[in-house]
């Protein structure tokens, strides 16, 4: 009786240090909004999705989303802040079943998490059930890498991490996507769904199986970079804050391997490259080294344009191909303009749809690329191809995947890509505020829907050989799916 009284004392302190944080933050986050002006906003967003999301009712049906959304709303019942009804609303999610559909916290919320709020200060990965410490950015030098996060504030870890899974945007039923994105952003993740605390009360079993209960100290953002920096020697950045090509082709003896970081035309051009000319010189070696195997990895690739997959595609299949069967948008106008960010309207060239003309009960886009027959290159790779993917092989590189595996012309190998088979809701995306919780809404408009034979599974292209790293791989850089498809070519060799 005593543990849990101290227990529950604990989480009172935690709680009211986080409340006093979020209270710093921003007063308008502390703020209580009435019950009418949450309501008010629901009704908005749901208005607004039902109105602009192109793919709304694909996974669930409208009777059920009305279901939904008159729970939630039935759980208003009293004033509460802007976090609370994000916390509320973020549960569309695991309905809405799109990972380019996502509910945001009010801007000041992530602002203050972004640089304020004393955050939980781990990168952790998960795998068979357990959370792991992949890196300790805590001022705890003590605890090693590799250990098992057992609880966090009272709570069971990796019941926590299933609910910031659960909690996530995706394509479908697909887990890998927002277990990846768990894994990438777990620490602001768990700020926003769980909130924040000066120190966290967290249990780990060490590598050597000693129980360890300690009270770790919460760290900004900031902290966590240096303390990364100076014991991982990780500047935190990602490939796409750096200079470094997005691009690569290695060849080795009949093997060559062609890493794409990206399908996206703006971030090849950054770091002066064009998908193009890459695949065209990239293929004339590939022919004259007399390549026997190719590996593309497009691990961690989370899309870009349709355009450089459909070329790659050609130097792939020694036959016409079109690559969309049909896109299209269910408005040619948004409501309630004013609740949008104009300037992201003309960045995401949104005011061509205002020209649509509907087309039964959608309005089809016509004269884009993908919807025209497309013929071989020059030089088409005829011989062994295999695929690296993983949960963030997503967006355009799940419809490349898919239309590689309706073709029969790879062996995949990894986790099952993060992009559903059959269509892809994204392309034109607009963010919608809430007039009074301030939360954001970001809804795509465009519905691809991919020229495959695909029976409809809900899934992305579930790999032939299902391989994932153990907390030791990751921890001693072991490149498991590359080694294992090396594996795999050497014994075809033999």
């Amino acid at each position: 009786m005593k543990k849990i009284l101290s227990i529950f004392c604990l989480l009172l302190v935690l709680a009211e240090n986080s409340f006093s944080q979020i209270q710093q933050a921003d007063s308008d986050l502390f703020k209580t909004h009435t019950v009418n002006e949450l309501k008010e906003d629901l009704q908005i967003l749901k208005r607004h999705l039902e109105t602009v999301q192109a793919g709304l009712y694909t996974y669930t049906s409208k009777a059920k989303m009305d279901e939904v959304f008159n729970q939630i709303e039935a759980s208003i019942n009293q004033p509460i802040s802007s976090v609370e009804f994000y916390r509320k609303a973020i549960s569309l999610l695991q309905y809405i079943k799109n990972g380019h559909t996502n509910i945001m916290p009010h801007s000041a919320y992530e602002k203050a998490t972004n640089s304020s709020f004393t955050l939980f200060p781990f990168d952790v990965y998960f795998k068979n059930d357990s959370l792991y410490v992949l890196k300790n950015n805590s001022r705890n030098n003590f605890i090693k890498e590799g250990s098992v996060i057992k609880s966090i504030n009272g709570e069971d870890a990796s019941a926590v991490f299933k609910e910031l899974t659960k909690k996530s945007s995706r394509d479908g039923d697909n887990n890998t996507f927002p277990e990846m994105v768990a894994t990438l952003q777990f620490t602001k993740l768990y700020c926003k769904l769980k909130g924040v605390s000066p120190t966290y009360q967290v249990a780990f079993i060490a590598p050597n199986g000693e129980l360890i209960d300690i009270a770790v100290k919460g760290l900004t953002l900031k902290e966590i970079h240096v303390n990364k920096l100076n014991r991982y020697q990780d500047n935190g950045k990602w490939w796409g804050e750096t200079n470094e090509p997005v691009l690569k082709l290695k060849i080795d003896n009949d093997i060559a391997i062609m890493e794409i970081k990206t399908f996206s035309i703006y971030y090849a051009r950054r770091v002066n490259q064009n998908f193009k000319k890459f695949f065209n010189k990239a293929f004339k070696k590939i022919e004259e080294a007399n390549i026997k195997h190719l590996i593309i990895d497009l691990r961690y690739n989370g899309g870009g344009d349709e355009m450089p997959t459909i070329e790659l595609l050609s130097h792939l299949l020694d036959k016409p191909f079109t690559f969309y069967q049909d896109m299209y948008t269910v408005t040619n106008k948004v409501p309630d303009i004013e609740l949008y960010d104009e300037s992201k309207f003309v960045m995401n060239f949104l005011r061509p749809l205002f020209r649509l003309k509907k087309n039964g009960d959608v309005y089809r886009i016509k004269g884009i690329p993908g919807m025209k027959e497309v013929r071989p290159s020059k030089s088409v790779y005829r011989e062994k191809v295999y695929v690296l993917t993983n949960g963030l092989s997503f967006s355009a590189t799940g419809e490349f995947t898919s239309f590689l595996k309706n073709a029969d012309r790879a062996i995949f190998i990894g986790e099952e890509v993060g992009g559903n088979t059959n269509q892809n809701v994204s392309g034109t995306t607009v963010i919608l505020t809430l007039p009074n919780s301030k939360i954001r809404i970001r809804i795509p408009m465009e519905l691809f829907k991919l020229n495959v034979k695909h029976k409809r599974t809900n899934h992305g292209v579930i790999p032939d050989y299902c391989v994932k790293p153990s907390i030791v791989d990751k921890l001693t850089g072991k490149d498991l799916e590359m080694e294992f498809t090396l594996n795999m070519i050497k014994k075809i060799n033999e």
